[in-house]
């Protein structure tokens, strides 16, 4: 599923946990063509030829199902980057560049997972020209990182769809969509279109945490509080805690807010911590069931003197707390028969026990004491 991210600014945590306001949204601008691509979102690179001007329509975009073109692949207008072919393998180009620094700290926390889809369509040809899609991660200065191209593709005889998906590489601030028509027949314009681009972006965070804390409180309750943004498809927290840091119980959930703000604000109270220390985490829980675990904090309470055990609800282990080193303890299910026992034993394996409430009987020199338990 996701990851958690812990970056180094003002405590500040990224967990798998972030949507971004552009979600599932088109980032292309003019993606069909059927407005003059060149001034609306589309800049011309071309490296061969004295005729491509942006007068002529047909430079850059073209009306489908006339003169011989084909129908576009939807609406009226194709992608048309050709120009006065000239053959030998001049390429005619146009591109958009893509800014995605916004979204600049979910790109470095590996979790900005870009799709794309594009159509191409090339004529049949004896000596055929090629379409060909390259889509271009490019860092701050420019510079590009890395590319993916869709290959060139020749006599296709009809539209075809080609798709990528892929997370943007750390450190990518620009992503440059270049549409090239390769011209291979002499004397006439490249016949290579292009139509219905999407390159949509998805953060593959569902939450962001800003912030956790654990603390005691005067009350000797342990307070967990934590901070979250750009909170999407979130169920809630189990709060759940442990007394040596492999165990965990669940001991609370806190709904996910359902107001629109940006950030979100919980608290949970620990009303009955353990003696010692107490390891705190809480499972973030998506409405689909997919869950992730935040980073670990911990509260530490001294020993006030009375005999404590915990967990409570156990699972495999019964602590106890007491000042005694010598005593017996008895496990006495609610028949009244001895199901375990240990002699100066303070953990107990409970892992056999069935399901349900049991007393504890610790035997001193002097005194006995009695405290019950639920075995889960």
């Amino acid at each position: 599923m996701k990851k958690i991210y812990l970056l180094s600014c003002v405590f500040l945590l990224t967990c798998l946990f972030s949507f971004f306001d552009s979600i599932g949204q088109n980032l292309i601008v003019n993606p069909s063509a059927e407005l003059e691509p060149v001034g609306n979102g589309w800049i011309a690179d071309q490296t061969i030829g004295t005729d491509c001007s942006t007068s002529n329509n047909s430079s850059w975009n073209i009306e489908g199902d006339q003169d011989g073109f084909p129908a576009a692949h939807t609406g009226t207008y194709f992608f048309f980057p050709g120009c006065d072919g000239i053959g030998g393998g001049a390429e005619y180009e146009i591109y958009q560049a893509i800014d995605i620094s916004n979204d600049a700290a979910t790109v470095d926390a590996d979790a900005y997972l870009i799709n794309f889809s594009g159509y191409m369509r090339s004529g049949e040809k004896d000596i055929a020209d090629a379409t060909e899609i390259i889509l271009e991660f490019r860092g701050v200065t420019d510079n590009l990182i890395s590319s993916f191209s869709t290959g060139s593709a020749t006599n296709t005889d009809g539209w075809v769809e080609f798709t990528h998906s892929q997370k943007a590489p750390s450190g990518t601030r620009t992503i440059r969509v270049r549409l090239i028509a390769t011209s291979n027949t002499i004397g006439d314009p490249v016949d290579g279109y292009f139509d219905d681009l999407s390159l949509t972006a998805t953060n593959t965070l569902p939450v962001t945490l800003v912030s956790f804390t654990a603390a005691s409180s005067s009350k000797g309750s342990s307070l967990l509080k934590w901070e979250t943004t750009n909170e999407i498809n979130n169920k809630g927290f189990y709060i759940e805690r442990s007394v040596n840091g492999v165990s965990w119980e669940t001991i609370g959930f806190v709904a996910a807010a359902v107001d629109n703000e940006n950030n979100h604000q919980y608290r949970f109270t620990d009303e009955k911590p353990a003696v010692g220390i107490n390891f705190y985490r809480f499972k973030q829980v998506d409405i689909d069931g997919r869950y992730e675990y935040s980073p670990t904090r911990n509260v530490s309470y001294q020993y006030s003197g009375r005999t404590v055990i915990f967990p409570n609800p156990a699972d495999n282990i019964l602590t106890i707390v007491t000042r005694e080193s010598r005593f017996k303890a008895q496990i006495i299910n609610l028949s009244g028969k001895v199901v375990a026992s240990a002699d100066n034993q303070k953990n107990i394996i409970t892992q056999q026990l069935p399901s349900g409430v049991y007393n504890l009987r610790l035997i001193y020199d002097n005194r006995v004491e009695n405290l019950r338990f639920i075995k889960r």
